[in-house]
């Protein structure tokens, strides 16, 4: 039976645990088999029909099985999948407080228990699990307004409510730190004294924490980095609107930073957001970013929150980032690949192929995800995957990019001079000195104001 099982021979599999089914110390294995061979045809309707009748003993599979089904006859329509359901039953929920949503007063649905900073949105409650000392009656209530806005304007518009303005700028740079090597080049190009505040989700999921552990220690013990580690579940906000696990906005990842502005006098947050996200749209087209709706809203929202807006790596590339951690001492700490056991990438992601193949780390061209990422059009993060490929000396495995492959791309680890200017004043001559420690500067005409890879 085992053997039928392992090799996919479900039928006969099927036949072996029939046969032992009646057996009171082999009927478990033999359900399972039983239930799993079916599940594995794709025979949704006996699978639910089994569990029902063994008395609910394969719940997870059969509650599998109705989704899948419900996806199949309705296939527009919105459905939890049971593993998001799963996540919202188990989440921890408030000890002495309970509150609904208030569109009118946004401050007012946030609340402290302990060290635990609550917030309250329209299908639950989220949470930061706070440092010591942290006290919310301390925190500017603008900061409230701007987180609230950040995690829920998508589908909240009562959160873009008028800033106070009256929060006077902190004298700290602090870093949105995800660990990977876009903001670790960030954290090396800005000054000594920023605070890394790095985001933990407090669930599991496919999210590997272990490849940032190993350089969150490095940081601290190594470089006498002021590091804060929260604890949050708010990436699971967007999962009551039916989509994935994941920030909000662009800016969701620096919410704990927002919150502790005034724990730590926090005066700027910055963000690891290259040139592939700012000058270029998409990777793919190049756009005045300064003068976008985007850059100019954000800019001016955080700054009536007493925060500047800080983009260190603007101006630099993907590849600039990587070069920038490559000369340094801190590659043998740093791994980008997010599913990483802590000493090397998972070798079949799309950040293994990008991010860790050019460093000369391992990784299988051939996986599912990268293979299916490449067929994409537009492509994703469309230069960098162009100047990946040519690094790596794979032209001839794309056949179908080879016109954008013909193009020099050699430009794409220098800096693009005009992101000098959005940097704020207090540090921007330190931070652009640091940066061209390691980079040198694009010669005019800049050939990045020239890209349009799909005419757009």
């Amino acid at each position: 039976m085992r053997r039928a099982y392992n090799s996919g021979s479900w039928e006969k599999a099927r036949k072996y645990a029939f046969q032992i089914i009646d057996q009171p110390k082999e009927r478990e294995l033999a359900r399972s088999v039983i239930i799993r061979s079916y599940w594995n045809q794709e025979n949704i309707a006996e699978v639910i029909r089994l569990n029902s009748l063994w008395d609910n003993e394969f719940e997870e599979l059969s509650l599998k099985a109705k989704y899948a089904s419900q996806k199949d006859n309705y296939p527009n329509a919105e459905i939890h999948h049971p593993r998001i359901l799963k996540l919202h039953s188990t989440q921890p929920i408030p000890q002495n407080i309970r509150k609904e949503w208030n569109d009118d007063d946004i401050t007012d649905n946030f609340w402290q228990e302990g060290s635990r900073l609550w917030m309250v949105h329209p299908h639950g409650n989220t949470f930061w699990d706070m440092p010591e000392g942290f006290s919310l009656s301390s925190t500017h209530p603008d900061l409230l307004r701007l987180t609230a806005e950040i995690l829920l304007y998508p589908w909240e518009k009562s959160t873009l409510q008028p800033l106070e303005g009256s929060r006077k700028l902190g004298k700290m740079p602090a870093l949105a730190f995800s660990a990977g090597t876009d903001s670790t080049a960030a954290a090396l190009v800005m000054p000594e004294q920023t605070i890394l505040g790095y985001h933990r989700r407090n669930f599991e999921s496919i999210l590997d924490h272990r490849n940032a552990d190993k350089l969150l220690e490095h940081m601290k013990l190594d470089r006498g980095k002021k590091v804060v580690d929260i604890s949050s579940n708010h990436e699971l906000i967007r999962t009551y609107h039916y989509k994935q696990i994941g920030f909000s906005s662009d800016f969701a990842c620096a919410t704990h930073l927002i919150l502790l502005a005034d724990h730590y006098d926090i005066g700027a947050i910055a963000f690891g957001m290259p040139l592939d996200n700012t000058w270029l749209s998409k990777g793919r087209k190049f756009r005045k970013f300064d003068e976008t709706p985007y850059f100019r809203y954000w800019t001016e929202r955080f700054l009536s929150a007493g925060i500047e807006l800080f983009l260190p790596i603007a101006g630099l590339s993907e590849a600039g980032a990587m070069k920038i951690c490559q000369d340094s001492d801190i590659l043998p700490y740093l791994n980008s690949c997010l599913r990483g056991d802590g000493e090397k990438g998972c070798g079949s992601c799309w950040k293994c192929f990008h991010k860790n193949g050019p460093l000369g780390r391992l990784f299988d061209f051939q996986a599912k995800e990268i293979q299916t990422f490449l067929r994409r059009k537009p492509l994703p993060t469309a230069i960098h995957a162009l100047w990946a490929l040519q690094i790596l000396n794979l032209e001839s495995e794309v056949p179908e990019l080879q016109a954008f492959l013909d193009s020099d791309l050699t430009w794409w680890t220098s800096s693009y001079p005009p992101a000098k200017e959005i940097l704020p004043l207090r540090w921007r001559e330190e931070t652009w000195a640091n940066i061209h420690h390691y980079l040198s500067p694009m010669e005019i005409p800049y050939p990045v104001e020239s890209v349009n890879l799909y005419d757009e």
